[in-house]
């Protein structure tokens, strides 16, 4: 029986709706091979020298002479940060300047080594960076937001498959983003609580869409899932800057994240999927109603007319049946 089900964050709406099926076949066909060798001399990432690049930020955690995991500019950016800051009007036409950056978070010198088969330290590392290249870009205030995602597959908007993630440095705050700021900033205004906390305290006293958790976070497929499998992974205390969190929360960030990568690709196999990181905008204090988190989409069917243009999501898995399935997974550690 398909159910109504509203964000409490974003105040939308999602139709859940199970008897709904999802092209399984074409699931398959976007599945990526294991057998992808470690260095493939066609790839950029695995030949890369670092001639004619500048390297923004690069980590040694194994061997010295050898790089683990660089930061680099993308080699087309459609953003730059040196260029001027300039807003227009054009009648009823509002115009700003490609002001910003794109950089290129390459996780690891291993061509296949994807994410559930990366070992705790390089995971650990990958957000090591990110709140490095946040604190950093931080001291530009021209800049509003940086978007850190991940596209794993071969889609339309990703070709390569070594692991690598991406930033944009905005100087305007990216609408969904302000959407979650603007619903989680009401929902305190009317409670005096955050939302987020509120969300992680009841998942896991109910427990059925939980996939793990452990001191400092929970992974769950949230309420009101927008797409099939989709999951959260939250802190469970209160913090609303990802550059706030402690030595001891990045571990357990990597833990909780590699233990529920290894639970999807047990379910999905190496299925496309989309990651992103819900961040404070750069230029605020602590915020008492926003709680960063991260957000996972597998690609598991195509943008329908009702979502495209109505903005309706229509979810053909429930959350709860996701979550079991995910928590159930049996895999090797």
């Amino acid at each position: 029986m398909s159910e109504y089900r509203k964000d409490p964050v974003l105040n939308q709406w999602v139709l859940i709706a199970p008897e709904k099926t999802i092209p399984y076949q074409s699931i398959k066909e976007q599945i990526v091979s294991d057998n992808i060798p470690e260095f493939e001399e066609k790839c950029p990432f695995c030949t890369f020298d670092g001639k004619d690049t500048k390297i923004l930020l690069k980590y040694n955690f194994r061997d010295q002479s050898k790089w683990d995991l660089l930061v680099i500019p993308a080699p087309n950016p459609y953003l730059k940060v040196e260029a001027e800051l300039k807003k227009e009007g054009e009648g009823i036409y509002d115009l700003i300047s490609g002001t910003g950056a794109n950089e290129i978070i390459i996780e690891s010198p291993i061509h296949n080594q994807f994410t559930h088969k990366m070992d705790l330290n390089r995971i650990e590392q990958i957000f090591w960076a990110y709140h490095d290249r946040i604190v950093d870009l931080k001291r530009d205030l021209r800049l509003e937001y940086l978007l850190f995602f991940k596209e794993f597959g071969i889609t339309a908007e990703n070709t390569l498959i070594h692991p690598h993630s991406k930033m944009i440095a905005t100087t305007v705050i990216p609408e969904h983003i302000e959407r979650e700021l603007l619903g989680a900033e009401d929902y305190y205004s009317y409670k005096d609580r955050c939302v987020f906390c509120d969300i992680v305290k009841q998942e896991i006293k109910e427990g059925v869409r939980v996939i793990s958790s452990n001191s400092d976070f929970v992974s769950i497929c949230p309420y009101a899932s927008r797409f099939p499998f989709e999951i959260w992974i939250l802190p469970q205390k209160h913090i609303s800057h990802f550059e706030m969190s402690s030595k001891i929360m990045f571990y357990r960030l990597a833990d909780i994240y590699l233990d529920t990568f290894k639970r999807l690709n047990k379910v999905l196999g190496n299925v496309p999927y989309h990651m992103v990181l819900h961040n404070s905008p750069l230029q605020e204090e602590a915020l008492e109603f926003y709680h960063w988190h991260i957000e996972v989409y597998p690609i598991l069917n195509c943008y329908s007319a009702p979502q495209s243009g109505g903005g309706i999501f229509v979810n053909p898995v429930k959350p709860e049946d996701a979550a079991k399935a995910l928590r159930e997974a049996d895999y090797q550690p």
